[in-house]
């Protein structure tokens, strides 16, 4: 499927004043009175971006207005910077400590209380940059999906893969890349590793990367066009979840969170923090799994499902 990307909008977010930022975890408070969160953003674009306070993804766009429900509750949150490991040990180990946009799994539940889904990402999609020859029809199938990576790379052997180090791109797709040669596979790693696999494949170093169509679009691509294709058996979508400590703490904030997620499934601004980073092209698959979810879509009439 050809894919005409264009530039996004950045779209201002406004903090809380009552935020504070810390590259370290701040301690709990001493008063039983005070309700103290700590905040966890991954060492990534994302959190470059809370601090140049704006918003370029559905994930933080749907975060913030848990932080604004929150900060609504009495809640003081303390922001922090860590890396995805550093992420994991926090959780472990702090009694208050929550994380947006995390992907539920019976590894991750073992340590954490995950809340109602706040973000839905349309699958994830093989991008290359558009070229004059089409991919060899014996690596797509009838409904024109990947049939699997190992397919792809037996007519394109000498072609490569980039991917983010520490990133699961689904367990379907994980398994596929491990059984690939390590000749097709980059792997990337650094704070910036997600952009710049994008940045890669946009200065033609490598030929394809795996991207959601959501975070495509928020990236600087200076004209250049882009095809996406399925790759065959994996998810139409991926959740993102709120997790926090499993204590009791934890599970009260995650039952606050929950409270602020079903009000806001009901709100048109939820919805477009969802919309306004799709191409037109997308929008009838996220208005289908987006109902399914949320059983609410604005100008549906509950009613008719």
């Amino acid at each position: 499927m050809l894919l005409l990307l264009r530039f996004c909008l950045l779209a201002t977010i406004t903090l809380f004043p009552s935020l504070t930022t810390s590259n370290e975890v701040s301690p709990l408070a001493t008063s039983p009175h005070t309700k103290t969160i700590t905040w966890i953003i991954e060492d990534t674009f994302e959190w470059q971006d809370f601090v140049s306070k704006i918003s370029k993804t559905t994930s933080q766009d749907t975060a913030m207005i848990i932080m604004h429900g929150l900060e609504s509750l009495g809640y003081q949150l303390t922001v922090v910077k860590a890396t995805s490991d550093r992420a994991e040990k926090i959780l472990q180990s702090e009694v208050n400590a929550c994380m947006s946009n995390r992907m539920k799994n019976p590894q991750r539940e073992i340590f954490s209380f995950f809340s109602l889904p706040h973000d839905l990402y349309l699958g994830l999609q093989l991008y290359r940059v558009t070229q004059s020859t089409p991919l060899h029809e014996k690596v797509l199938n009838s409904q024109g999906e990947i049939i699997n990576l190992a397919r792809l790379f037996q007519y394109y052997p000498e072609q490569i893969l980039a991917i983010a180090s520490g990133v699961s791109y689904g367990a379907e797709i994980d398994k596929q890349i491990k059984e690939l040669s390590i000749d097709n596979v980059f792997v990337r790693a650094g704070a910036s590793r997600i952009t710049s696999v994008a940045n890669m494949l946009l200065k033609n170093r490598i030929e394809y990367i795996i991207y959601y169509p959501q975070d495509i679009n928020a990236l600087n691509l200076d004209h250049i066009t882009l095809e996406s294709y399925t790759i065959a058996g994996s998810p139409p979508y991926f959740l993102g979840h709120v997790s926090c400590s499993k204590t009791a703490v934890g599970e009260q904030i995650i039952s606050q969170i929950n409270d602020i997620l079903q009000q806001a499934y009901l709100s048109t601004e939820f919805y477009y923090a969802h919309e306004k980073w799709l191409l037109s092209g997308d929008l009838p698959k996220l208005r289908q799994y987006y109902l399914e979810v949320f059983q609410f879509l604005p100008g549906v009439d509950e009613n008719s499902y």
